[in-house]
């Protein structure tokens, strides 16, 4: 359903005429806080103190939710569009505006405060720029030297009263003349869409999104990559060296403990892979995909795979992981079991040589049954060669369909299209 649509929903202008009427009708006691009723709220604006009893409250929590369904988890925050409904509110009946179009115009500022785009920077803790490297770009996601984030930023707004500089850390302090934020050497920049308050949310998940696509893009990578089984560090948070814990056993006692945390060493060769066409028309596919494409579910399930990496828990990761390979081999079909739909469509993706399919497929089967554990009865007695397995075979499924798949193509017909090849022909045909 496109925007247009989205704000004539029969359900939703009936709330908000409903809500507003029921604002009004309170607006108009002008009552004092002291004679509200007991358990009402309140809501002061340009109307003064209104009473928010229970005839204003359920048609405004219902306008909330339909709102906030409709314009999506990026888009769509119930307490920020409980604010703006409230602000809202006050005004058109201070200025006398409640009227039969009025439910139209709170809607519309509702969707206004949702459908708009931000520029997120935050420190990147996760990639190092070697000296001939600059910037790299996937998709929304830049990762680039804050120095030139902050040029970027004084060609475009010379006269703003902020500005960037390089420190050990983030730091925000004030001058008599200018605000100064201090950011690590390497920053990330994403261009999102989404509500204020989900920015940040929103923003982490394109960068998990992009790491993952990176990772399995190009094939030449250095040791000081995160291995499998090894914890990837949050790409924007500080890295920790030190283990802040003590461990004892009698008299024994073990103290700590330093690690260097693994990272992503963008070179020459990296950036080669990155700007060739073939990357950069993945990324738009993957960052913009079409609804129902291969490419939506890919982009779910990188997000997923970057998650379990993530992880400490060796249960948490395997749960990460096959939600990634559930984002790209589950189907509509309610009919057909899940884990057979899976294990054999996976088993397709792995290998061409028919008598290894059922092998990988009884590998999937066994591994998934630890995750129905884990979801339906909270078992988490899971080993990390379990663990590990599952992120070996969650990666090399997406290696397989980012190198070989048309990512455009409906995820129902990529869905047929294994189910037919299950039975002993080669995929890609």
């Amino acid at each position: 359903m496109d925007v247009s649509k989205m704000k004539v929903d029969k359900d939703l202008v009936y709330l908000a005429s409903e809500f507003l009427k029921a604002f009004s009708n309170s607006a108009a006691r002008q009552g004092h806080p002291s004679n509200f009723a007991k358990g009402s709220g309140l809501s002061f604006g340009e109307s003064g103190v209104i009473e928010i009893d229970e005839d204003v409250s359920k048609p405004l929590s219902g306008f909330i939710h339909r709102a906030a369904k409709l314009l999506g988890s990026a888009a769509g925050h119930e307490k920020a569009i409980y604010y703006t409904s409230l602000k809202q509110a006050h005004s058109l009946y201070s200025n006398k505006l409640i009227t039969r179009n009025a439910a139209l115009s709170l809607i519309e500022a509702v969707f206004n405060q949702g459908n708009t785009s931000y520029e997120y920077l935050a420190p990147n803790s996760l990639f190092r720029l070697v000296a001939d490297v600059d910037e790299l770009k996937i998709g929304r996601v830049r990762a680039l030297k804050t120095a030139d984030f902050s040029n970027e930023r004084k060609k475009a707004h010379p006269t703003h009263k902020l500005e960037i500089v390089i420190g050990s850390g983030f730091d925000f302090k004030f001058t008599c003349e200018k605000a100064i934020i201090s950011m690590n050497p390497i920053c990330w920049v994403v261009n999102v869409d989404a509500i204020k308050e989900n920015v940040e949310e929103e923003s982490k998940w394109l960068i998990d999104v992009a790491v993952s696509y990176l990772r399995l893009s190009y094939e030449d990578w250095q040791t000081s990559v995160p291995q499998t089984g090894s914890k990837e560090p949050h790409p924007t948070r500080a890295l920790v060296l030190n283990k802040e814990h003590v461990k004892f056993q009698g008299l024994n006692a073990w103290a700590g403990g330093m690690e260097v945390p693994p990272w992503y060493e963008i070179d020459a060769s990296v950036l080669a892979v990155a700007t060739t066409e073939m990357f950069k028309e993945g990324a738009e596919q993957i960052f913009s995909p079409q609804k129902k494409s291969l490419a939506e579910r890919v982009s779910q399930g990188l997000g997923w795979l970057t998650r379990g990496r993530q992880a400490e828990d060796r249960s948490e990761r395997l749960l990460y992981f096959f939600t990634a390979i559930e984002a790209l081999l589950s189907n509509d079909d309610k009919t057909a079991p899940i884990i057979q739909t899976i294990a054999r469509h996976g088993a397709v993706l792995l290998t061409n040589d028919n008598d290894d399919r059922p092998k990988v497929a009884a590998e999937i089967k066994k591994l998934y049954r630890f995750r129905s554990a884990l979801v339906h009865a909270g078992t988490r007695s899971i080993l990390w060669s379990a663990s590990n397995a599952s992120q070996v075979l969650a990666e090399n499924m997406f290696f397989v369909v980012l190198k070989k798949a048309d990512l455009t193509v409906p995820h129902v017909d990529f869905c047929n299209k294994l189910s037919s090849c299950s039975y002993g022909i080669p995929w890609p045909k």
